[in-house]
């Protein structure tokens, strides 16, 4: 039988972060749901405000609130004011998230090697630019 784009994309998505997040919440339990987006924002983006990590893990503002304030509650961010802008924090990952972060990045790889088994280099490639334009797309 063959499926949509649409539940290809949502099931492969969907089997992908079950499998990444078993092997990450297996060495670290203590993470709650939201969090390794964060992290993973922040490894790539060190110090950025609130509303820049919100569109930047696709979260809205008022659901990204209670999750910072948990991780800064269990040192995993912390927040601190800007010179330019008094009004908005600067949020940044400490050594312990930044230690996650480098493992996320391992799990992310290994997770994708396996996803990825049985296809070629240069269709990977294709792939990869494929659904960067669907991104770009559905964007806007």
């Amino acid at each position: 039988m063959e499926h949509s784009l649409h539940y290809i994309l949502l099931a492969a998505h969907t089997l992908f972060q079950k499998r990444f997040l078993a092997r990450l919440l297996g060495e670290y339990p203590e993470l709650l749901p939201g969090q390794p987006k964060v992290i993973d924002f922040l490894m790539s983006h060190p110090a950025s405000f609130q509303r820049e990590i919100a569109d930047g893990c696709l979260i809205d503002p008022a659901t990204l609130s209670p999750i910072l304030g948990k991780m800064e509650k269990s040192g995993l961010i912390r927040r601190d004011k800007s010179d330019e802008n008094r009004k908005n924090s600067i949020v940044s990952l400490t050594a312990r998230a930044e230690e996650i972060g480098r493992r996320m990045r391992e799990l992310f790889r290994e997770t994708e090697e396996t996803a990825c088994t049985g296809i070629p280099e240069q269709e990977r490639d294709c792939l990869l630019s494929s659904l960067q334009t669907i991104l770009k797309n559905c964007r806007g």
